[in-house]
């Protein structure tokens, strides 16, 4: 399993601060679907097992302190899983956001599919329902993905697999319409891959995301975008790793946001560079722009670096509307308030204009008319 935080360096141990967890009404061995498919529900029956040995975290800064599970419907999610198609499945196991939530989705999914690229291909999706389990194997070729998560409850796990000289152009646009919205995106790259990856949070009383990204060939090339648009009391927790195992691969991650009202971000980004992964390349970012005086940007950056002949970096800001650039479209004959409309619009321009492709640029533009108008 790719842990999201290395625990040992050379002969030394973290100490690791006890787990804190919520009891709460949980899944029995009755809730139990079988999908019809005996090699999954093998898998299945071993995830379920580990589930039931963990309760279900607290998160204190993101406020989950309680939750209400949804019934459980039929399951539905790789049913047409082979076995070469679960021995990848098995490889791209990851922590997440939390071991329980990624479990969760592992073993009820109610929608999800294993698919496999060797060509050029468009998929849209925006059909899913609560639990989300979807495996992606992208063997050779260009897969363009884009997902609209918008749920009023959702946990949902996307594994790709992104094979040798192949490519992904993937964006994840997560419009949580209720409390809770739980993403995890787990990537593994091959040999001179390519991925290039937006995403958008929006919405929900608790919008947290996972998207780790590991390089296991020379000359990967990743570069990860995240947006978020904060409103009212709306906690948005995310967390983006990439792990470098091997040389001449390039790593970015520039997360940029608006926070109005009472909204607040936490923002983890973790560039791991591992001995061996020489003339690595990693950098992070995370800009956020603050219209409200109790809006609330958390940031935590890390590099972790067990190489020497590498580059790597990090950077955070949170501020409010720049004056020097309110001033310029002032004097240009621009109001205050449209000049400060104008500003927050353009930190999603970029995102709108590559959505425009799709026709989707109406999903970020309707998010901003609901917070600036």
């Amino acid at each position: 399993m790719e842990k999201t935080l290395r625990l040992t360096h050379q002969n030394l141990r973290a100490i690791v601060p006890q787990r804190k967890t919520i009891d709460i009404k949980d899944y029995e061995v009755d809730d139990f679907k079988p999908s019809g498919n005996n090699l999954l529900d093998e898998w299945r029956i071993k995830r379920f097992s580990e589930y039931l040995t963990y309760k279900f975290p607290f998160w204190k800064r993101t406020g989950l302190k309680e939750l209400t599970l949804p019934d459980v419907g039929n399951y539905k999610g790789l049913e047409n899983i082979d076995e070469d198609a679960l021995n990848l499945l098995e490889s791209l196991d990851f922590e997440g956001t939390d071991r329980k939530f990624v479990l969760l989705a592992d073993v009820f999914s109610s929608s999800g599919n294993y698919i496999t690229i060797e060509e050029e291909t468009t998929i849209f999706i925006n059909q899913f329902e609560q639990y989300d389990n979807t495996l992606i194997d992208v063997k050779s070729g260009t897969l363009n993905l884009i997902r609209i998560v918008e749920r009023p409850f959702f946990v949902g796990n996307l594994r790709i697999n992104v094979g040798k000289d192949a490519q992904l152009n993937m964006y994840n646009l997560y419009i949580a319409k209720g409390d809770l919205l739980i993403s995890n995106v787990f990537i593994n790259t091959q040999e001179n891959s390519k991925v290039i990856a937006k995403d958008f949070y929006f919405g929900g009383k608790i919008n947290a995301g996972y998207f780790g990204l590991v390089t296991k060939g020379e000359k990967v090339y990743a570069d990860v975008r995240p947006y978020y648009l904060g409103n009212s009391k709306n906690v948005i927790d995310i967390l983006y790793l990439m792990r470098f195992y091997d040389p001449n691969t390039y790593g970015n991650v520039d997360a940029k946001g608006v926070l109005s009202d009472e909204s607040k971000v936490v923002f983890r980004g973790i560039m791991d560079i591992l001995s061996g992964a020489k003339e690595a390349e990693a950098h992070q970012s995370n800009h956020a722009i603050l219209i409200s005086e109790k809006a609330k940007v958390e940031a935590i950056p890390s590099l972790m670096v067990d190489e020497n002949d590498v580059v790597a970096s990090h950077a955070a800001s949170s501020s409010p509307i720049d004056e020097s650039m309110l001033f310029y479209l002032m004097t240009r004959g621009i109001p205050e308030k449209d000049a400060q409309k104008l500003i927050v619009r353009g930190v999603f321009e970029t995102l709108k204009e590559e959505l425009k492709k799709y026709n989707l640029e109406g999903v970020v533009e309707d998010a901003l008319n609901s917070v600036v108008g």
